[in-house]
């Protein structure tokens, strides 16, 4: 065998060792993408979870139920605990508004998700926080908020 020929196979195992990396890394990016949206739609699940289990001590129960007919006969801390929780639950619909965008929240997800955030957005005391708050939030999220129709909220 002479060198030209030893340099050609060298090439020829270098060209396949590359081909085999390029594949390697291609699954492995390929894994960190699944494992990064099934770590995204875990922590909005959590997040509006947490957001969500405020309601469930009695006296701010109470307090949603007699918000939901609207602000005006609230005191002032009554309406700032009834504006923290919308806040806290737009919050976390913000962010699945912007994982969705990015793809990390699967279509089914955000389907559910906007199911219930358009029947929440239907209760006054929402309507409200929103009008009062929207400045704070993202122009995309704003917009988007904006464009869609309220649902209807029921507890029976």
């Amino acid at each position: 065998m002479n060198w030209d020929a030893i340099g050609a196979v060298g090439e020829i195992l270098g060209a396949t060792a590359v081909v085999v990396s390029l594949i390697y890394v291609a699954s492995q990016v390929r894994a960190q993408r699944w494992e990064a949206r099934i770590a995204s739609q875990h922590e909005i699940t959590e997040a509006f979870r947490h957001a969500i289990t405020a309601v469930q001590n009695p006296e701010l129960a109470d307090l949603v139920v007699k918000a939901n007919s609207g602000l005006d006969d609230l005191s002032d801390s009554e309406r700032l605990q009834i504006m923290a929780v919308a806040q806290s639950m737009l919050r976390v619909w913000e962010e699945a508004h912007y994982q969705f965008l990015e793809g990390r929240l699967d279509q089914s997800m955000w389907e559910a998700m906007l199911a219930q955030f358009t029947d929440l957005m239907s209760v006054i005391s929402f309507q409200s926080t929103w009008s009062l708050r929207k400045h704070t939030y993202r122009k995309e999220f704003v917009n988007f908020v904006d464009s869609i129709g309220a649902g209807e909220y029921k507890l029976k």
